[in-house]
């Protein structure tokens, strides 16, 4: 008998295909559906959320007196059917992008699965692959550059442009979160030497993140220096001008 965490293959006919299912369990609904997700991704790497149907089998409870009885949060995932997955078939913008999106990847030599979504301002492609490492390049250098090309595909020659959007399992907001921690840094750093501080070269939308996160700094500015592909940028006491230092990402 399958236990709460065993996945399972489920023959749903002889002419059928395979239909992959999980269960999992945890404290909570989302730790539940994580884990689902990721015993999922052990016998079919690049499926993505959004591929998955998620069923609540167990809400859980807190329990008795000191959590005694407690009882966890079970989650049944079941990956989608490739009819089902294809009737949410897209159109417009977020086609051209998916369409663009799959051939690039399929030039690269790179089996991937890919998402695309929409609002009104933005079009975004999520790429899930074994091979991120290809995809993404160092500090983001090719995706980057496929962002940029998608963006160019999708946009033409409209005046009104929307805003293209391409990611790698969630790579960019990882990648966003290591940037502002070092501006943070730095900025601990400009502070107590009161001198500014030359950080390493770094695409323009890394660059775009730097200056966000600190444009409304009351102690610090930030500009940039230099020529791409070394263009970096420079956070400085505001007001300042001392000679930046350089420092280490």
């Amino acid at each position: 008998m399958a236990g709460p965490d065993d996945l399972e293959q489920v023959e749903s006919g002889s002419e059928e295909e395979t239909e992959f299912a999980t269960i999992a369990a945890a404290a909570t609904l989302e730790e539940a559906r994580r884990k689902a997700l990721q015993q999922l991704r052990k016998v079919v790497p690049v499926v993505v959320e959004e591929d998955v149907d998620f069923v609540v089998l167990e809400e859980g409870s807190c329990g008795g007196l000191f959590g005694r009885g407690k009882v966890e949060v079970r989650v049944e995932a079941r990956l989608r059917s490739r009819d089902e997955v294809a009737a949410a078939d897209v159109s417009g913008d977020a086609g051209v992008l998916l369409d663009f999106i799959r051939n690039v990847v399929s030039l690269m030599g790179i089996e991937a699965h890919v998402v695309v979504s929409e609002s009104a301002d933005a079009v975004k492609a999520v790429i899930a692959s074994d091979n991120l490492g290809l995809l993404i390049g160092r500090h983001g250098s090719t995706i980057d550059a496929i962002q940029h090309l998608a963006a160019i595909v999708v946009n033409g020659d409209r005046r009104r442009r929307r805003q293209v959007i391409v990611d790698a399992e969630g790579y960019r907001g990882r990648r966003e979160q290591a940037l502002t921690a070092l501006a943070d840094r730095t900025v601990q750093r400009v502070m107590c030497d009161d001198a500014g501080v030359a950080l390493k070269p770094m695409t323009a939308g890394e660059r775009k993140v730097i200056h966000l996160h600190l444009k409304d700094h009351p102690d610090v500015e930030t500009y940039s220096v230099g020529s791409e592909p070394y263009r970096s940028v420079v956070i400085a006491p505001r007001g300042g001008a001392s000679d930046p230092r350089p420092v280490d990402r």
